[in-house]
């Protein structure tokens, strides 16, 4: 069983991201699960992996291939391989995320 509970795990920082890793992809298989906090996010994609944020706590404007939308709390966006992305928080906040990382059939 892997059982845990973020207040118990190590804080990591990934090119100034703080975040927690909640479900590696070493026990996962092809599934990483992360606790991250964006402050800011410059445009990226994942040539190989699809992407699924759950958002936690604050605010933003997502932004995938050129198309935004507002996204907060309890609001789930899935990003597909391939396409470029950013969150950029409204305001001087941050956005408070579940990052699940997977590689599709």
């Amino acid at each position: 069983m892997h059982l845990v509970h973020p207040n118990e795990l190590p804080k990591e920082d990934w090119e100034g991201f703080p975040f927690q890793t909640l479900l590696d992809p070493d026990v996962g298989g092809q599934l990483g699960v992360y606790l991250l906090t964006i402050k800011e996010s410059n445009p990226h994609l994942h040539e190989d992996l699809d992407q699924i944020y759950i958002v936690v706590s604050g605010h933003g404007q997502m932004e995938i291939d050129g198309q935004r939308k507002e996204i907060g709390p309890g609001c789930l966006v899935h990003i597909p391989h391939g396409k470029t992305h950013s969150l950029a928080p409204t305001g001087t906040g941050s956005v408070t995320v579940y990052s699940i990382k997977y590689r599709s059939p």
